[in-house]
């Protein structure tokens, strides 16, 4: 996904923070490099790419 362009200056924002936010989406803040004016969008999070896998079993709900 390209970075949103400022509507003041005409420039690329650059991303400066992914924060998670409910049901799976992310905010992503995009800055002006000139103006400083900050963009924030709400989009769902990208599915894993991989198998998450634990080494050890998971604990039991009777403490065994």
């Amino acid at each position: 996904m390209a970075a949103p362009i400022c509507i003041d200056c005409n420039l690329e924002r650059s991303l400066i923070s992914i924060k998670p936010v409910k049901n799976r989406h992310e905010m992503m803040q995009y800055e002006c490099p000139h103006c400083r004016n900050i963009f924030s969008l709400v989009v769902e999070r990208a599915p894993l790419d991989f198998d998450v896998t634990f080494d050890r079993p998971a604990l039991q709900a009777n403490g065994q």
